[in-house]
């Protein structure tokens, strides 16, 4: 029996040679960029499952990724400290050159808003002050993370204009202290307890506030580019068991969220494109 990294790269390796045969249709071709929604390396991810279902998906995404490494770039080449710029973004345009997509995916800012960023966006209890810091949030959502994304979205059109994209808003992470296999995370319980916040009602109360927002940027970024499609999340996986750790889910959950993706693409084209 083939473990799951091996049916992986037969899921991978069958998506590239149909992205490639003249005979695919448009409408199952994507591209894929994110984080590791896309990209969870001990279970299926939502790619793996929509690859299950038939889409024909060239992936470039990688878990830990921010909204910076995607768009922008972060790597630094140590012999001369030079910027490498986005080699991210570098592969995701060959692809959408090369395979001429009907639809990109995007999965980003998860770790900007409730992973590793989330301990500039919260007060310590102490300090008698709103537990939220409410202006710092809503620069970096409306300034840094939307320009970020209609960067990200515009570079996409300036290849193809006609391409749809597609972007979920997460659900609310759950701070249940447990790590990525100890290898990443734990990303909220921690930096509750540093701030000395200790009532899971106010954690998840500030959780649901952080997601809350973000959502409704995406909602607005879909009202604003017909070609942009956001797909709400929150409050769909409510049981601190529908979680692998504090921000992923396990792989049940992942498939209930590719078929979100697999219903916005029918919607968008007006009929199912695997039947």
């Amino acid at each position: 029996m083939a473990t799951l990294k091996q049916s992986k790269n037969i899921l991978r390796r069958s998506s590239l040679v149909k992205l490639s045969h003249r005979s695919t249709s448009r409408d199952i071709k994507i591209v894929a960029e994110g984080d590791s929604w896309f990209d969870y390396p001990f279970m299926k991810d939502i790619i793996d499952h929509l690859r299950n279902r038939g889409y024909a998906i060239y992936k470039e995404s990688h878990f830990g990724d921010t909204l910076e490494d995607m768009v922008y770039g972060t790597k630094i080449r140590k012999r001369d400290n030079k910027n490498l710029g986005s080699a991210n973004w570098k592969k995701t345009h060959d692809a959408i050159k090369k395979y001429n997509p009907r639809f990109v995916l995007f999965s980003a800012c998860g770790n900007d808003v409730i992973g590793a960023s989330l301990d500039f966006y919260i007060n310590h209890h102490k300090s008698g002050l709103p537990h939220i810091r409410n202006d710092v949030f809503e620069y970096m959502l409306n300034k840094f993370m939307k320009k970020g994304i209609e960067d990200f979205c515009k570079a996409v059109w300036n290849i193809k204009n006609d391409i749809h994209i597609i972007m979920d808003g997460y659900d609310y992470g759950v701070p249940t202290g447990k790590s990525f296999h100890h290898i990443r995370g734990p990303w909220i319980l921690p930096t509750f307890k540093a701030k000395y916040i200790n009532d899971k009602s106010e954690m998840k109360r500030i959780i649901k506030f952080l997601v809350d927002k973000f959502n409704k940027m995406l909602k607005d970024l879909d009202n604003k580019h017909k070609n942009f499609h956001h797909i709400k999340l929150s409050g769909m996986f409510p049981n601190e068991h529908d979680w692998d750790n504090e921000i992923h889910l396990k792989a049940a959950g992942f498939k209930k969220v590719s078929e979100l993706y697999h219903k916005s693409i029918c919607r968008i084209l007006g009929y199912d494109p695997l039947k």
